[in-house]
């Protein structure tokens, strides 16, 4: 079902970023583009339902009408107020709904499917054309285009082993990690740009976590000085930061390091749901004070050339860091290395032993204490900025709650000694 599915989800994609481009850029005179974020979708879906039907008259037919309904989007029937002219995307959608019923006698799995597909492209157009004509900034389509040049043209193009002495560095792996964890950032900045001040200070510090921990820490941080009142939905977002943080190191640690991932996710679940956990207690200790968001986070565009570069270069250097250290000091290098690693990046270091551990150069025992120290560290210099920025009072309560998801990693790995 899985590869059946495949070429029409390409064919979505491809049909949605052409669809964007063209009504993100279309003529401000023009009230609504002929062929725009939901027209070129369908039409994408249809040609690649031609394809699997794989009946060569049953597609020349489909080619005619589509040529009909690109001329027919132009002629309007009537004069003056009565008026009127057949929409495009009605138009292709009946013709993909006919196809459909056509296709729901052979395989009706997929004919669902795209159903559903076709009826959420229709179902959320106020919305759509909204986000696309005023919710997408130049500098984020050039991080999208980056994004897609990342993962569909250098990924594919990049040596599938290591290349180098050490059996370290691969560079399919290491740009894996970055398409992943570029997806979900941007996706997620766009969310938090989208939702806005509506969701209060938690939520939009969970959506910020996902972007960057340390900037929405920051960010928050600032807040809690400048409104006193705030402090405990503050730190809630603070926390939730965090936690949404290790959601991203669990979700790509699945992906990269299946072997040892389910050795070592344990580490980070335990504090993810400690840090869920809090942030309802706070909820329900301050009620139904929503505390909404009068700005939005300070937060950059996550996908740049340079940011890219150096996500790369930072996960490289880690690897080769930690396994010379390995080698020349034994677990001990692994250790200090891992700590001093986390002062600046715990993903780095997660992704890194993770990888080490995986390919056999350290134990998987060795890894798990790595990616504690290198928590610890990271916490330590966040609550250095959460003093230094927002506060005593926003300090005492991040140390709080910071101790006890860190806690919670360390009598995960203690109370399990066999699974590591």
């Amino acid at each position: 079902m899985f590869d059946e599915m495949m070429p029409f989800m390409t064919a979505l994609v491809i049909g949605l970023l052409v669809g964007l481009e063209r009504e993100r850029s279309k003529n401000k005179d023009v009230r609504e583009p002929i062929f725009g974020v939901r027209t070129l979708p369908l039409l994408s879906l249809l040609g690649a339902l031609a394809a699997y039907l794989e009946n060569e008259l049953f597609t020349v037919i489909i080619g005619v009408f589509v040529g009909i309904i690109i001329l027919m989007s132009y002629v309007r029937w009537g004069e003056g107020s009565a008026s009127w002219r057949i929409g495009p995307t009605t138009a292709v959608a009946a013709m993909l709904t006919f196809v459909l019923g056509f296709l729901a006698h052979s395989n009706s799995q997929i004919a669902i499917v795209l159903a559903v597909i076709l009826f959420t492209l229709l179902a959320i157009k106020t919305r759509l054309h909204t986000f696309v004509r005023s919710g997408i900034k130049k500098k984020e389509m050039t991080a999208m285009l980056t994004f897609l040049v990342s993962a569909f043209v250098v990924l594919p193009l990049l040596p599938n082993d290591f290349v180098d002495p050490w059996q370290l560095i691969h560079p399919t792996r290491i740009w894996l990690l970055f398409v992943l964890i570029a997806a979900v950032e941007f996706s997620s900045y766009i969310a938090l740009r989208q939702l806005g001040a509506r969701w209060g200070l938690m939520m939009t510090g969970f959506f910020g976590g996902f972007v960057s921990a340390t900037a929405t820490t920051i960010s928050l941080a600032r807040r809690a000085r400048e409104q006193s009142g705030r402090v405990w939905p503050i730190a809630s977002g603070v926390v939730l930061a965090e936690t949404s943080s290790l959601i991203v190191q669990l979700g790509v640690l699945g992906v990269i390091a299946p072997k040892v991932s389910l050795y070592l996710a344990p580490l980070l679940v335990a504090p993810v749901l400690v840090g869920l956990v809090g942030a309802i207690g706070i909820i329900l200790y301050t009620g139904r004070q929503s505390y909404p968001v009068e700005q939005g986070l300070n937060l950059e565009n996550p996908i740049s050339i340079k940011r890219t570069a150096i996500f790369a270069l930072l996960i490289s250097v880690g690897l080769i860091l930690i396994a010379l250290a390995a080698r020349w000091f034994g677990d001990l290098g692994v250790y200090v290395t891992s700590a001093l690693g986390g002062a600046a990046s715990l993903r780095t270091v997660t992704f890194s032993v993770s990888e080490l551990a995986s390919s056999g150069e350290i134990l998987i025992s060795v890894a798990g204490v790595a990616i504690l120290l290198a928590m610890l560290v990271n916490m330590a210099v966040k609550l250095v900025i959460i003093q230094r920025v927002g506060g005593l009072r926003l300090f005492f309560l991040c140390f709080l709650f910071f101790c006890l998801m860190l806690a919670s990693g360390v009598m995960t790995y203690i109370l399990n000694p066999t699974g590591f």
